[in-house]
């Protein structure tokens, strides 16, 4: 028996050690790619988070833009001189009026006061959607995007309790831009008619 056993010894090459290193390797390799495909299924749940975030934020912006837009010494009081505030910007014309392909004013945003809510910066602009920076009714009507201010449309002022007695309104587009952590940056606009 013992020749017998010495003689198998002899005639064993390996081979099961080899295919158990390649059967190891494959497995490994299988076990690092689902670590992967995990990681990149957080790292996406992460951004979609952060995108949320920004866009609950936007609704902060539109408040603020409004409430400038519409209060007692605000924006619509003084349509035709550009302002800054400490949460955004007025101008009375539109800053683009050749349609950029992104439908976006061109604007260096840093230079916009921005306020921060809960980790996002947001800063706003409101352009009178205008052409020219003008006054008159008759001017307004033929460089502004105007409606007229009839029993369907009702203007509605601060302090006012009827609509307002101007026969028609000017409208003002509002954008509000977004940045959160992780360079999520999201953009709004909004269009106010007073």
């Amino acid at each position: 028996m013992t020749t017998i056993a010495l003689h198998m010894r002899r005639t064993q090459s390996g081979v099961v050690l080899v295919i158990s290193l390649i059967v190891l390797v494959a497995l490994t390799l299988a076990g690092i790619a689902l670590v992967r495909s995990t990681d990149t299924g957080n790292m996406i749940s992460g951004n979609m988070a952060f995108r949320m975030a920004a866009l609950q934020a936007v609704d902060t912006g539109v408040e603020s833009a409004f409430t400038a837009i519409t209060t007692v010494g605000g924006f619509a009081s003084a349509p035709t001189t550009q302002t800054s505030t400490a949460a955004g910007r007025y101008y009375p014309v539109l800053l683009d009026d050749t349609a950029p392909a992104d439908g976006l004013p061109d604007v260096d945003w840093s230079g916009v006061p921005g306020t921060d809510i809960s980790g996002n910066t947001v800063r706003w602009i409101v352009e009178r959607m205008c052409s020219q920076n003008v006054s008159t009714s008759s001017e307004l009507e033929q460089r502004c995007a105007v409606m007229p201010n009839n029993q369907f449309v009702q203007s509605y002022k601060a302090g006012e309790t009827t609509p307002s007695a101007n026969a028609i309104v000017v409208s003002y587009r509002v954008t509000i831009r977004v940045e959160g952590p992780k360079n999520t940056i999201v953009y709004s606009q909004s269009v106010i008619t007073m």
